[in-house]
C-alpha cells in the first residue's frame, strides 16, 4: 500500500478540437503530476471506446462511437509508463437516440475529440508509481512501489506552450522532491527573491560544499537552474528558460559540486535525489 502525504489539485478545461488522452497527458506534463487520479465531464466525438472481453482476461477492440455523446461521468488513474504521465480513462456516455430512446455505453477512452471538457486532477506529490498491465486481470493497474522503481525518467519541464514530447530527462521525481513546497509562481506575479550579499562558503560537518547564490545546479527534475536564494537547508531556484521559482529541501539531496576550484564563481553543481 502506497499512502501519500501531500496531494494538490488542479482544474482543467480542454479546448475543442483537442484529443484524448493526449492533450490530458499534455496538462499532466505542465503540472509535473506523477501519479494521481482524475475526474471529468463534458461531451465527446469520435470516440473509440474498449470494453472488458472476460474470455480473453482483457480490453476488447476498440469500437468507433459515431456522432457526440454527453460524457456523464470520466474517472482517471494516472501513473507513469516508460518515463512519461499515462492516464486511463474509464468513462460513462450517453445519449438520445434517433427513436428518442436513451442509450448509455461504459468502457475505456482509446482516443477521442473534445467537444468540451472540464476535469478535476489530484495528485500525489510524493508518489511517482508505474502503472502496468496487470497479467492476471487485463487491465492496467498501479504497481506497489515495493515491486519496482517509483522515480520517473521524463522530459524536463516545458515552455508556456507544452506540447506532448519524448525527450529524456528526470521531472516526474520533482513530485517527491517538492511535496512539501508552496505553489509555484511564475515571473511577472510576484518580486523574486533578493539576492542576499556574497557570504563565506557554507559547509556540512563533513565540510561538504553547498550552493550559494548566484551558482548553477543541474536538478535531477528540474533541469539546469540558477540558485537565487540559499536558506542554509533549502535553496530558491529559478527553472531554466521557464522562469519558475522553486523551493527545494537540501535534507532530500545528494549535492555533488561540478567543479575542481570551489572559488571560481559561479560554481556549478549537480543535485540528485538522496536515496
Amino acid at each position: 500500500m502506497n499512502v501519500s502525504q501531500s496531494t494538490h489539485v488542479i482544474f482543467v478545461r480542454l479546448a475543442p478540437g483537442d484529443t484524448l488522452p493526449d492533450a490530458l497527458v499534455a496538462k499532466l506534463r505542465e503540472s509535473g503530476v506523477a501519479t494521481g487520479t482524475l475526474r471529468a465531464h463534458g461531451v465527446l466525438e469520435h470516440v473509440e471506446l474498449r470494453t472488458y472481453a472476460p474470455i480473453a482476461h482483457a480490453l476488447g477492440a476498440s469500437r468507433a462511437i459515431s456522432g457526440a455523446v454527453h460524457a456523464l461521468s470520466i474517472e482517471g488513474t494516472i501513473g507513469l509508463s516508460e518515463g512519461s504521465p499515462h492516464v486511463v480513462l474509464r468513462a460513462v456516455l450517453s445519449r438520445e437516440t434517433d427513436v428518442g430512446a436513451i442509450e448509455t455505453l461504459s468502457g475505456v477512452i482509446a482516443s477521442a475529440r473534445v467537444v468540451a471538457l472540464e476535469a478535476t486532477i489530484t495528485s500525489a506529490q510524493d508518489l511517482a508509481l508505474p502503472i502496468l498491465q496487470d497479467a492476471r486481470a487485463g487491465i492496467a493497474l498501479l504497481a506497489p512501489q515495493a515491486h519496482g522503481d517509483a522515480r520517473a525518467h521524463a522530459p524536463p519541464a516545458p515552455t508556456q506552450t507544452p506540447t506532448p514530447t519524448h525527450a529524456t530527462g528526470a521531472w516526474a521525481d520533482a513530485v517527491a522532491t517538492s511535496h512539501a513546497q508552496p505553489a509555484l509562481k511564475p515571473v511577472g506575479q510576484g518580486p523574486l527573491p533578493a539576492r542576499p550579499p556574497a557570504r563565506p562558503t557554507v559547509t556540512t560537518d563533513d565540510e561538504q560544499i553547498l550552493p550559494e547564490a548566484g551558482d548553477q545546479v543541474q536538478h535531477f527534475a528540474f533541469g539546469a537552474c540558477e540558485v537565487l536564494r540559499s536558506d542554509g537547508d533549502r535553496l530558491h531556484l529559478k527553472v531554466g528558460k521557464e522562469g519558475r521559482i522553486r523551493e527545494i529541501a537540501l535534507e532530500m539531496l545528494k549535492v555533488t559540486l561540478l567543479d575542481s576550484d570551489p572559488n571560481v564563481r559561479p560554481r556549478h553543481f549537480r543535485l540528485d535525489r538522496r536515496l
